[in-house]
């Protein structure tokens, strides 16, 4: 009999008996749990264990409840949720899952609200799997010594549909007006007038703070400006219903105060399939992060696993697999956050590391000029490198190594 893993990843109204079973929104808040849950999900079950989803774990907490639910004495709770959304399974052990990216965490029930306390919450664990070793360090380092780094697998399948990447509509930047119909432009007709250019591709959503848009975007102008022929695709994670691509120059204009127009750096904003993010990755060169603080980074690690090679610094959970074998690296400085990047934010202090606005710019320029068996070297150890942390051989070789859940 397989062991049983009670997987939870529900969160606020999801909990509710006419939601709970709907796929998640891409683009809406906390959309990435459920991504990372699914890949734990995958992992567990090559492992040869039983999942099964459950809403509400809170709940079973009386003998009666336990037995109409008929667990077993073997059976393990995993949440995959923000720390403020984590629940514990009664009875049961429980590990949580942590991809908090900050060095600093919460002991204070602020708001007298316990559930922003992080660090008592986090004491409940019966162990902690952490995407990094950054915040497995942070967690150790705040007494809490039941954590380890147990990232979920990264898992890249091979495009299998039809679906054309060269119809997407995209929309080059410009701040200076509201855009037009006639701005609108297929990726493919895009591709075409930029066929001898290097590219470079990210992915990330806009109001995400820690991306770090306001250097990103002047850094690559700036670069474009030394005659480098390059272009920047941009995939936006948005909902396409409050946010679409009509509204992103507003967006950047408002919130990042940029200015300008640029033709070289490209939003795609229509929701994708899997297959054609990974069709986009195939096109690029480089994947482009200019990230202050992570937790794990899905998509950079995506990238890599397909050979695109990382231009990105080595802040925070990027120094698990970042380096000079398999990347052009941006420095970073330290640096306190100054608005909405975490939940607690106002509350708790929290530190950072946002990249150099010049070593974006350098690092691009290397970039675009590096020879073809250099960027080959970088590329093969990119995908050795992934391989060896993140595949699904590599979850189940260390699930069993630490004696399974």
């Amino acid at each position: 009999m397989k062991q049983r893993i009670f997987i939870s990843n529900a969160i606020d109204e999801e909990k509710l008996p006419f939601i709970a079973a709907e796929e998640f929104k891409f683009g809406r808040a906390h959309y990435s749990w459920k991504i990372i849950a699914n890949l734990y999900r995958q992992g567990l079950e090559t492992a040869g264990l039983e999942t099964i989803k459950i809403v509400r774990p809170e709940i079973y907490q009386t003998k009666i409840a336990q037995s109409i639910l008929g667990l077993r004495p073997d059976d393990v709770h995993i949440a995959v949720k923000p720390i403020e959304h984590i629940r514990p399974f009664y009875g049961m052990k429980n590990i949580f899952i942590c991809g908090w990216e900050f060095s600093e965490f919460s002991n204070i029930s602020y708001n007298n609200n316990p559930l922003f306390n992080q660090v008592e919450i986090l004491k409940h664990a019966d162990v902690i799997w952490c995407w990094s070793d950054f915040t497995n360090n942070n967690l150790r380092s705040h007494g809490i010594h039941t954590a380890i780094t147990m990232p979920p697998p990264v898992i890249i399948s091979k495009p299998i549909d039809s679906q054309s990447i060269f119809d997407l509509n995209t929309l080059a930047l410009n701040t200076t007006r509201d855009p037009s119909m006639s701005d609108v432009k297929k990726l493919g007709d895009v591709l075409q007038i930029y066929d001898d250019s290097v590219v470079f591709f990210s992915i990330f959503n806009p109001y995400d703070y820690r991306k770090q848009v306001q250097l990103m975007l002047p850094a690559f102008m700036l670069a474009l400006e030394k005659n480098i022929n390059m272009i920047l695709i941009i995939k936006l994670v948005i909902d396409n219903i409050h946010t679409t691509l009509g509204t992103i120059q507003d967006i950047l204009k408002k919130l990042f105060k940029i200015e300008g127009q640029c033709d070289r750096i490209i939003f795609i904003g229509e929701k994708l399939s899997d297959h054609q993010v990974i069709k986009i990755m195939e096109t690029a060169n480089y994947y482009l992060c200019t990230s202050s603080t992570e937790g794990l980074n899905l998509p950079l690690i995506e990238a890599m696993a397909q050979g695109v090679v990382p231009v990105s610094s080595r802040a925070t959970a990027m120094a698990d697999y970042i380096n000079e074998t398999n990347s052009v690296i941006i420095e970073s400085e330290r640096a306190v956050t100054n608005g909405t990047y975490h939940f607690l934010h106002g509350q708790l202090v929290t530190t950072h590391f946002p990249p150099i606005l010049l070593s974006i710019v350098d690092a691009l320029i290397v970039a675009s000029s590096l020879s073809k068996e250099a960027y080959q070297s970088l590329s093969s150890q990119a995908k050795i490198d992934v391989d060896a942390k993140y595949s699904l051989s590599a979850f189940v070789n260390k699930l069993n190594a630490i004696g399974g859940v």
